[in-house]
């Protein structure tokens, strides 16, 4: 069994154990190496680290500057770690529909979703397929929508030729179990713009400024002679400890060995699955190069196992019925949480498989598919 955490991992956590320091303060080593690596990696000017991908989202949604009750569209086909952060900061999730070969968001799916006050869009590279970056950004540029990328499955996922996470004015990155690399939980947040950045920083902490990357913190003043620690907006305890710092900056550095082995377990699935009647192998568009975090493969209605719709979760089944989010936040007559909005999604979901691929919770299982129930 190819093992997943070993000795680059103990190192590193060693070292931190050693330093007696395991929070993710202002001063964190293996915090701002992993920062600088990956925004590096992706030629991208910031990157913050926090506690989880949905955490991720969440700073990165706060830190594009939107408002409460400002729309934000989504896909259908998604984890529910999409659509909640949206509702977290004030915003009113709006669904899209997908392409249903892929689940990934598709341009006609986005352009019905804009309305007046839709003012971002979140593009999820689903499952490790790059969404067709280009139409969807002609799309978002002519309605001004911001464009936040949700790469929590997509690591070294490419769209002619330029990685997943470097197209929009955000990019979120998950360091789940599950995903392509980890730290058990974890999230990283990329921007080119200061500002977003900023932003996204002092949301996660608590609204203290701790800024990396040369910026400088602003300066608080004794009000009344009472001194206080400068807490510059509201905001949460996202910060991403030492400890996960230090495991995923070890993974990061093996991240091709665990891209090679997925590419293998993909082309086993493939050789096992072509010629099976009703079974159609992923849809890889023109221009597209995945790196599968599930292999997705469509059978015959009936035999989907996709479970990720998000409007028919119980959630958003309440705030249909009460007519507002879970912050209050009332829903305009024409957003709807109901069966028919998304058919293309709906249509997809019967037909849509997932198979585990690889990863570090799933190293060395096999992969051979098994499509006898629901």
């Amino acid at each position: 069994m190819q093992q997943c955490f070993g000795e680059e991992e103990l190192a590193n956590l060693r070292e931190v154990i050693a330093s007696q320091e395991l929070w993710g303060g202002p001063s964190a080593t293996f915090g701002t190496r992993l920062e600088e690596t990956f925004a590096a990696r992706l030629g991208r000017r910031y990157c913050h680290g926090v506690s989880a991908g949905t955490a991720a989202n969440e700073c990165a949604l706060f830190g594009l500057g939107l408002q409460p009750g400002d729309e934000v569209i989504c896909p259908a086909a998604a984890p529910i770690f999409v659509a909640l952060p949206i509702v977290s900061i004030g915003c009113v999730p709006v669904f899209a529909d997908v392409d249903p070969r892929t689940m990934v968001i598709s341009p006609e799916g986005l352009e019905k979703a804009v309305t007046p006050r839709a003012k971002a869009v979140m593009i999820v590279h689903l499952y490790g397929q790059p969404a067709p970056m280009d139409e969807l950004l002609s799309v978002a540029r002519r309605h001004g929508l911001l464009v936040h990328e949700d790469c929590a499955q997509a690591y070294d996922v490419y769209w002619r030729g330029r990685r997943a996470g470097t197209f929009g004015d955000t990019a979120a990155f998950s360091l789940q179990q599950s995903k392509h690399i980890t730290s058990g939980e974890g999230g990283l947040v990329l921007t080119d713009d200061a500002e977003v950045y900023q932003r996204a920083v002092t949301f996660s902490n608590s609204g203290l400024a701790w800024y990396r990357f040369g910026l400088t913190r602003p300066g608080n003043e004794p009000l009344d002679g009472l001194r206080c620690r400068g807490h510059f907006s509201f905001g949460h305890n996202y910060r991403l400890s030492e400890l996960q710092a230090a495991v995923a900056l070890a993974q990061l550095g093996k991240i091709e060995v665990f891209n090679r082995r997925r590419r293998e377990l993909a082309a086993a699935i493939e050789d096992e699955l072509r010629d099976v009647p009703g079974v159609d192998l992923a849809y890889v568009p023109d221009g597209g190069e995945p790196n599968y975090w599930n292999y997705p493969v469509r059978v015959p209605v009936g035999m989907g196992n996709y479970g990720e719709l998000q409007y028919p979760e119980v959630v958003f089944q309440q705030m249909q019925r009460e007519r507002r989010t879970s912050l209050g936040v009332p829903l305009p007559d024409y957003v709807q949480y109901v069966p028919g909005i998304c058919p293309q999604a709906e249509a997809g979901a019967r037909r849509m498989r997932g198979i585990i691929t690889t990863g570090v919770q799933t190293a060395g299982r096999s992969v051979t598919p098994s499509f006898g129930g629901r």
